[in-house]
């Protein structure tokens, strides 16, 4: 039988065993779980370090690709708008009342051709008082002119009876106041002749003046009749113009009466960006086309430019021209214009995947002699 003393040493010894397995076992669990995570990331490392000294021990495979000389023009397209060659608004002369209008939008005319007619009542009073006023300066000279007749007569009477009386007063028969007398008068019927002769020149400006108010009158009267100025298509009209409506005179105020637009030749106008300037010039050729004709292409002409910049859109105006006999292309039209220009130096085609854009600029790889890649700056060109 043992005593106290061994019991409690007994059981002492047992605690430190069962606290030491604890331990034991725990560690063992830890270590476990550190080679278990550790054992496949080793493992992939590995694969990883294989697969590495592979691709550095692989020789390098590169896509090439060779490259084309461009063609020795260029093509660029830019928009336009149609504009007709001549294009006037059409306003009434004199003022007056619509008494026709012969013409209507889309109408075809010729120049020269009426268009409306006008009533001027108030210009017609005018006419008449003018025509009467020059009857009066008319009779006004015939009747100075008889005067003057009649005073020419009186002189050529008075210079005769003169001349006998001065070869009576000489040989004494008659008396020197008798000389002096029919010498007065010979004065006074030549101030006659004269007074008169100078009041044929005032009829006659008169005359002259009257006449020429006369003919303005008729002039304004003929403006009565609006007529084209140039042969085109009629493209507007006022809608307020009906018959009986007062046209006023004039281009301010006054609303235009028609709109009138010649088509046979088209302008277009372009605005050339600045990279583009130096490739336009009067005289060159290009084509046009518009959405509305499918499959057909026009053959337009330059036929000047504005030589100057725009500041606000860095651009040029260019005008060009193009026939339109069929009148298949209309004013207003939205164009696009193909420019032809020649290439100043050679230029290379490549696809547009092999750039490689940096700070530097544009650069493609390029294989060299020595079978190394090399990065080479290009410039773009179009």
């Amino acid at each position: 039988m043992l005593s106290p003393i061994q019991t409690e040493k007994r059981e002492a010894q047992s605690g430190r065993r069962t606290v030491l397995m604890f331990f034991g076992v725990l560690a063992l669990i830890v270590t476990l779980a550190v080679v278990a995570g550790l054992l496949p990331r080793l493992e992939r490392q590995r694969t990883l370090a294989s697969a590495l000294r592979a691709v550095e021990q692989q020789t390098p495979q590169v896509g090439v690709v060779a490259v084309r000389a461009a063609a020795g023009r260029a093509q660029f397209v830019l928009p336009g708008t149609l504009r007709a060659r001549i294009e006037s608004p059409i306003f009434a002369r004199t003022e007056g009342y619509l008494h026709k209008r012969l013409v209507d939008i889309g109408e075809r005319v010729k120049t020269g051709q009426v268009l409306a007619e006008l009533e001027t009542p108030e210009l017609d009073q005018q006419i008449r008082q003018a025509r009467a006023t020059l009857e009066q300066a008319q009779s006004a000279l015939k009747e100075m002119q008889a005067n003057l007749d009649l005073s020419r007569a009186n002189l050529k009477l008075a210079q005769v009876t003169f001349e006998r009386v001065k070869k009576l007063s000489d040989r004494g028969v008659l008396s020197p106041q008798d000389k002096d007398d029919k010498e007065a008068a010979l004065a006074v019927r030549n101030a006659e002749v004269t007074q008169s002769q100078a009041r044929i020149s005032t009829a006659q400006d008169a005359v002259r003046a009257n006449e020429a108010n006369l003919r303005r009158l008729h002039e304004i009267k003929s403006f009565a009749r609006i007529t084209a100025p140039f042969d085109g298509i009629i493209t507007a009209r006022n809608v307020d113009s009906d018959i009986g409506t007062l046209i006023s005179a004039g281009n301010g105020p006054a609303k235009e009466i028609f709109r009138i637009a010649q088509i046979d030749v088209l302008r277009i106008f372009v605005n050339v960006p600045q990279s583009y300037v130096s490739s336009i010039a009067p005289g060159q050729v290009a084509q046009l086309r518009v959405t509305e004709r499918p499959g057909r292409a026009f053959s337009a002409r330059v036929g000047g430019t504005a030589n100057s910049l725009d500041a606000n859109s860095r651009s040029m105006l260019a005008v060009l021209e193009v026939a339109n006999p069929q009148h298949v292309l209309l004013p207003g039209m939205y164009a696009e214009v193909t420019f032809t220009a020649s290439r100043n130096e050679p230029a290379l085609i490549i696809p547009g995947d092999t750039l490689v854009l940096g700070e530097g600029g544009p650069r493609v790889a390029v294989v060299g002699a020595d079978h190394r890649v090399h990065f080479r700056k290009i410039q773009i060109v179009r």
